[in-house]
């Protein structure tokens, strides 16, 4: 199985001829075919392989994709959320790349890593030609990844990444997730990229705009813990949906949720 897949997959589709890819292609549909036919023996060799990080890197991309078409158990989602952090987006479509990430995490599967690594690519965007061709930038692409999941599985990751981004565009994106966390670390943390001298003026600048559009939103106002995590379930839930209606509501449940936050101040 291992030689079988690197005489299969060592090549980058952006790096040959169409010819060439479309003689690889055959040669990937008949691999596709063989694990099918001899599922009960070769699947556990796939699962092992999908593990292996000597692989070629389309391999992790392709295989993945053969995994889940052969199997939907929470185990085996996880081998692909994995395999997704290691794709090589020069040989792999963003939208797919996405839907991909995305329907995993409306299944409970922790996909940060898979998420964060849209941070690698600074032009990462998808657009929705059924909805009007909406586009959806890095930092839209991000919030519809993570925020299907509860903040807990993402936000101790996320307030440990902004601390060392160098890249503007990933940055910013990081920024934007921390907002919508709504939650007194996030704040903190986005404080401290105020206050980092090591940051850029338009940076600062950026996350002050943030943070003052935060307050606007009246946090706090009508403080609520039964409340809040009505409407951080509510949110989560609306964004198992990948539209621009979903990102606008997103806005909305998110006004709500920062009137309902029981912040450390509104705790009696």
């Amino acid at each position: 199985m291992h030689a079988r897949i690197k005489e299969v997959y060592d090549f980058s589709p952006s790096k040959i001829t169409s010819e060439q890819r479309e003689r690889k292609s055959a040669e990937m549909d008949r691999f596709w075919k063989e694990i099918k036919s001899h599922k009960e023996a070769d699947l556990p060799l796939l699962k092992k392989e999908l593990q292996d990080n000597s692989n070629p890197a389309f391999f992790f991309a392709d295989g993945s994709g053969l995994l889940l078409s052969l199997s939907q158990s929470a185990e085996d989602e996880v081998i692909v959320a994995r395999c997704l952090a290691r794709i090589n987006f020069d040989d792999f479509q963003s939208r797919q790349y996405l839907y991909e990430v995305h329907g995993l995490a409306t299944k409970g599967i922790d996909v940060t890593s898979a998420a964060f690594h849209m941070l690698d690519d600074p032009k990462f965007e998808v657009y929705l030609p059924e909805h009007g061709a909406y586009r959806l930038d890095q930092a839209a692409c991000l919030l519809e990844a993570l925020l299907p999941l509860p903040e807990g599985v993402w936000l101790p990751v996320a307030m440990r990444k902004i601390k060392d981004e160098q890249n503007a565009t990933a940055l910013r994106s990081l920024v934007l997730l921390l907002y919508y966390a709504q939650t007194d670390d996030a704040d903190a943390a986005l404080r401290s990229i105020v206050a980092d001298p090591n940051v850029s003026k338009d940076e600062r600048d950026f996350t002050i705009t943030v943070l003052k559009h935060e307050r606007q939103l009246g946090m706090g106002r009508q403080p609520s813990r039964p409340r809040e995590i009505e409407i951080r379930e509510q949110r989560r839930r609306r964004m198992f949906g990948v539209s621009d209606e979903a990102m606008d509501d997103l806005e909305d449940l998110t006004q709500k949720l920062a009137q309902a936050r029981t912040t450390r101040k509104s705790i009696p």
